[in-house]
């Protein structure tokens, strides 16, 4: 660890040991979308992490800017680009892969390779299911965030988890995955969230973007 990473990191005392931070420091964590992974792959570089593989095929839009870490100065580009830059302004130091482009089933056992810590945050689909079936295959463990109202839900996948599938009781490629997996957790949510199921009701039925914000990423 040079002396600049050492300054960046120093107050990170109390809560991570020397120990934790070096692994920290040598930590592989591969970013599948850059929508919410924008907001995690910038808190991630803020606490000392150094390896990224970051991929996204989509731009980002002023939509994007309730909730995402991109500023205005980055509407029109790559969010995988924009994640990769704004990693390098935290951390110079940092290496960091960028693809821009969107993850396809076939790219999923390849590049979960390449992390130590996948966060898996393509759209519901194929790629959705590979990646985590990879990663299952290699022993690692899937993060899967969702931003959900005021808070956040964080759902780890190890070898021996469900699938999503059997977690969220339909097709992995139903496009209203994530909203059925929230319904799932109703139980052990807060009980404000109740509110959200009429919500996710109205999202069905007039295909409107899911509400999400910011907040809940942070």
């Amino acid at each position: 660890m040079t002396s600049e990473y050492q300054k960046l990191v120093r107050q990170n005392w109390g809560f991570l040991s020397p120990e934790e931070q070096a692994l920290t420091a040598r930590t592989r964590v591969l970013l599948a979308g850059c929508g919410l992974g924008s907001s995690i792959a910038v808190l991630a570089a803020r606490s000392g992490v150094c390896h990224f593989v970051v991929a996204d095929g989509d731009t980002v839009e002023i939509s994007n800017l309730n909730r995402q870490a991109f500023r205005r100065e980055h509407l029109g580009q790559n969010k995988a680009q924009a994640t990769a830059a704004m990693i390098k302004e935290i951390n110079p130091e940092a290496q960091v892969q960028a693809i821009p482009a969107f993850i396809r089933a076939e790219d999923a056992a390849p590049l979960v390779k390449q992390g130590d810590v996948i966060v898996n945050m393509v759209d519901p689909g194929p790629a959705l299911s590979a990646l985590l079936t990879a990663a299952k295959e290699q022993g690692k463990i899937t993060l899967f965030p969702l931003n959900v109202g005021f808070g956040g839900v964080l759902l780890a996948f190890g070898p021996q988890s469900p699938s999503l599938e059997e977690l969220s009781g339909g097709p992995e490629t139903e496009g209203d995955l994530f909203l059925r997996i929230v319904e799932r957790l109703m139980p052990a949510l807060p009980p404000y969230l109740w509110q959200f199921a009429w919500g996710a009701e109205q999202v069905r039925r007039e295909r409107l973007a899911p509400p999400q914000l910011g907040v809940a990423v942070s």
